[in-house]
């Protein structure tokens, strides 16, 4: 008897986002019809700045476009989302481009480079990503302990904005929060803990996409990376009520022994499927020399009837050394995923591929 395995096919050909010294690229597509890419440029003397390049023919290309901010401090881990217009207060026309919002982290250094201020930033672009102004602190604390990783997105019914962020508590242990807005990232409700409650873990790194589950329920899948047996590897938990519970805690992926999996990001395909992919040390020879010395590797997800999910084995996106990778959903059945490969920002397409098996 025949059967069909589906599984992710990976692109030869490779794109360039961007071939000047850049690390940490994340995609956003606009209603527009374009896409924005964003990552953290690195400039002479140390300073960072945030940058955002725009693609009109579906992600082949980018060209330059704007730039949230730059910084000598710890600046980095940038994130876009779209957000509908605010309505206006006096009858002003409302903006004709996309409204879009970065987050990020935003430390403060000392002069011996120790983190003194830790900030979850928050700017808006009204003009589509081309300008851009500051709009709040999502969240901020002093030393010790750190804020990194922010993640957006939008409630189901189109009305809040969600930021998950990972915090520090611990050396040992990392949690991941989340802060809600209900006026466009203005202000931000108090923290809530995600995952991580009871446990010294070091959850961090996480990626959401929208799925459908059993026939078109919808469910929001959280990837992450964790410690839970020393080195790094990839757990996935579901919340069927848009981010206000979340279970089915389970392991996407485990690298070999002693080495690490981690840095996951993840896309959801119309037929409900999703794609993770995430950086790799597992191939390397000698002793781990995480993060340095990964590859990108991908996974494919399918539900199961208990609401977790089956993983297939994983296949090489981005040969090492590559690392922090992102992905986006550009069709049905397709997505691109980017990463940092020889200091510049690259991608390639993935495609969910049918294959007959006996």
């Amino acid at each position: 008897m025949n059967s069909s395995i589906r599984r992710l096919h990976v692109a030869q050909e490779e794109h360039f986002v961007h071939e000047v010294p850049g690390t940490y690229p994340r995609l956003c597509r606009l209603s527009d019809g374009s896409i924005l890419a964003g990552f953290t440029r690195f400039l002479p003397r140390g300073q960072r700045a945030l940058t955002v390049v725009r693609s009109t023919d579906g992600a082949r290309t980018f060209q330059p476009h704007g730039e949230v901010t730059r910084s000598f401090g710890d600046c980095d881990n940038l994130f876009l989302l779209e957000v509908p217009p605010r309505p206006s207060a006096g009858g002003e026309p409302r903006p004709s481009a996309p409204t879009v919002l970065a987050a990020f982290r935003n430390h403060d250094l000392d002069q011996n480079g120790v983190h003194t201020y830790f900030r979850i930033t928050v700017c808006q672009s009204t003009d589509g990503g081309r300008t851009w102004s500051y709009l709040s602190q999502a969240f901020e604390k002093p030393a010790p302990f750190g804020l990194w990783e922010p993640f957006l997105r939008m409630s189901a019914d189109g009305k809040e904005v969600q930021l998950f962020f990972s915090q520090e508590l611990a050396a040992n242990d990392q949690d991941t929060m989340l802060v809600r807005s209900s006026d466009n990232g203005a202000t931000w409700s108090a923290r809530q803990r995600v995952t991580g409650a009871g446990e010294a873990l070091r959850d961090g790194m996480v990626g959401l996409a929208e799925a459908r589950y059993c026939g078109g329920h919808s469910a929001l899948v959280l990837v992450m990376e964790t410690t839970r047996r020393g080195t790094f590897s990839i757990e996935a938990m579901v919340s069927f009520d848009d981010a206000n519970t979340f279970g089915f805690r389970h392991v996407v992926y485990q690298a070999k022994e002693g080495r690490n999996a981690g840095a996951p990001q993840i896309t959801a395909f119309a037929d409900g499927s999703v794609a993770v992919v995430f950086m790799t040390d597992e191939d390397g020879e000698g002793p781990s020399r995480w993060p340095r010395g990964a590859t990108i590797k991908a996974v494919f997800g399918t539900f199961n009837p208990d609401g977790t999910l089956q993983w297939s084995a994983p296949q090489v996106v981005r040969n090492a050394v590559s690392c922090w990778p992102g992905i986006m959903r550009i069709a049905d059945d397709a997505a691109v995923a980017v990463y940092e490969s020889s200091s510049s920002i690259r991608g390639r397409v993935l495609k969910v591929a049918t294959l007959s098996a006996s």
